[in-house]
């Protein structure tokens, strides 16, 4: 199964993608490599989201109560959808869930196919597959250490640890490694990462609904492998999708452009 999606990637999808884009993002940085820009912005990227709530919007601060709603309301009937999904269970969906959508949040398929994204952006000399593939592993390190300090502060009890499982239970910060069911860390890398690649490739439009499908499937498979209950899946994806979207506008901030068209040299525009 593992080598199946990995050939699917290198032969049907990632090819597609390179071969006769339009670079647009490699417009906006002429770099598609490790450089001291990309590593700083590991840095300035942390900072930002960290202090994102400051520079909300109407708009964005809407949003975000919406999904605290919506969060509260699946919290009050998290026993509920636990009882019903593990009452639903089918070995073909264990299979699924499994051999497909477990991997992608927890690695093993999206960092796969970041490192066949770049290698493909390599071989075709496309900047915009290496700055995306580049740019999706910092989301999926942001959003990893994100996951970590909530859970940390939070050290609710996953839904397979108590007997009966109890979405009640709450420990409070600073309480040793166990009890990290919120939120999701499978749901917030898989969200980091599908919304950068989507992001990069939204003129595309099969992509946006490709990641974000995967993305989906590996959410729910959390819930459904009795990891984590459902609130904790959709704060997770809400944080990913934040992450990856900061992601991706903090690298538009920087372009590279020519002093002229004639002319010899280029001028840095950073938007603020």
């Amino acid at each position: 199964m593992h080598n199946l999606v990995r050939y699917f990637l290198i032969f049907l999808v990632f090819p597609q993608l390179v071969q006769g884009q339009a670079d647009s993002i490699s417009k906006q940085r002429q770099k598609s490599f490790i450089d001291k820009h990309y590593v700083k912005s590991y840095l300035t990227d942390a900072r930002d989201i960290a202090i994102s709530p400051v520079r909300w919007k109407t708009g964005q601060w809407i949003g975000v109560t919406a999904i605290v709603g919506t969060t509260i309301v699946l919290f009050t009937q998290d026993g509920n959808i636990q009882k019903w999904i593990q009452n639903s269970r089918t070995p073909v969906l264990d299979q699924i869930s499994e051999h497909l959508f477990e991997p992608i949040g927890s690695g093993l398929y999206s960092l796969s196919a970041l490192g066949i994204l770049y290698g493909c952006g390599f071989i075709w000399k496309n900047d915009r597959a290496k700055i995306t593939a580049l740019k999706g592993v910092e989301a999926f390190l942001l959003a990893g250490i994100a996951t970590q300090i909530i859970k940390h502060l939070t050290h609710r009890h996953r839904p397979y640890q108590d007997d009966p499982p109890d979405p009640w239970m709450w420990e409070g910060p600073f309480q040793g490694f166990d009890y990290t069911s919120f939120p999701s860390g499978h749901a917030t890398t898989a969200f980091a990462i599908a919304t950068v690649i989507a992001t990069s490739y939204q003129e595309t439009i099969w992509v946006p609904i490709l990641c974000y499908s995967l993305a989906t499937g590996a959410a729910l498979s959390r819930i459904y492998d009795n990891q984590h209950w459902a609130s904790d899946v959709l704060i997770g994806s809400a944080i990913g999708f934040g992450i990856g979207k900061l992601v991706v506008r903090n690298e538009s901030r920087l372009k590279v452009l020519p002093v002229s068209p004639t002319g010899p040299g280029i001028s840095l525009v950073y938007s603020f």
